[in-house]
């Protein structure tokens, strides 16, 4: 069984189970409300949390090895409801040699059971490796214009959120001297899918499996890729809306 089978496996194993439980859940007044990925109005002032974890299976050819899922990435992510369906998205994402931090602007508009979300999240990433022999750095911004729609169940939501991937600048350094850099380019897009359900009072549960089709993962940065196309990286998190 090669390493993308055994992906494919492990994610839709827990990925369904998520599901199939969150089917059998006792019904709530409105899933939706505590939620975090599913669009939503909020109300100006509120906030909203989230913390988590992410695992991505990275490419084979790119880190010489055919293990499973690597490189977990710690998530904090916050919502702030202002004015006319707005939000306001902020985020810290690491795996502690690499950092990336977010902000960006969301408008929600909610048909029925059905959310939609328009959104634009600037990133400024930066890292660095100074152990093993290594000396090398990383910085830069990335862009992520997305669109995330979601359906509320009596139970549970499901969302599915697009985004396209844009490298502003970046700069690759190793042992001082500049080995790599990039200024306004497409580096690919990503396509979410998330289940959310509760898990005590008005904390949820959160399970999502994310596809990237990229270039440049930015948490594979000293992994030194020279490859000029785009990767299958699939990546699976979980977490808590607090």
């Amino acid at each position: 069984m090669n390493s993308t089978i055994k992906t494919y496996y492990f994610i839709s194993i827990l990925f369904l189970s998520h599901l199939v439980t969150g089917i059998f859940a006792q019904p709530i007044n409105d899933p939706g409300t505590q939620s975090f990925l599913y669009p939503q109005r909020m109300q100006s002032g509120n906030l909203k949390y989230f913390a988590g974890m992410s695992l991505a299976n990275l490419p084979e050819d790119v880190i010489e090895s055919d293990d499973l899922f690597r490189a977990p990435l710690f998530k904090f992510n916050m919502l702030y409801g202002i004015p006319h369906n707005f939000l306001i998205d902020g985020s810290l994402n690491t795996n502690l040699i690499t950092w990336q931090f977010s902000i960006g602007a969301k408008w929600n508009y909610v048909f029925d059971k059905f959310s939609f979300a328009l959104g634009y999240d600037v990133a400024y990433m930066f890292g660095g490796l100074r152990q093993f022999g290594f000396d090398s750095s990383i910085k830069g911004w990335i862009n992520y214009p997305n669109l995330a729609i979601g359906y509320k169940f009596k139970k549970f939501t499901i969302s599915v959120k697009g985004e396209l991937i844009l490298i502003t600048s970046m700069k690759q350094t190793a042992d001082d001297l500049e080995v790599a850099s990039d200024i306004n380019t497409f580096s690919g897009y990503s396509v979410t899918m998330v289940v959310e359900q509760p898990l005590w009072k008005d904390n949820y549960i959160l399970v999502g499996l994310k596809i990237n089709w990229v270039k440049f993962y930015y948490p594979q940065w000293a992994a030194f890729s020279t490859f000029d196309r785009l990767f299958f990286i699939p990546e699976i998190t979980v977490g808590f809306v607090l």
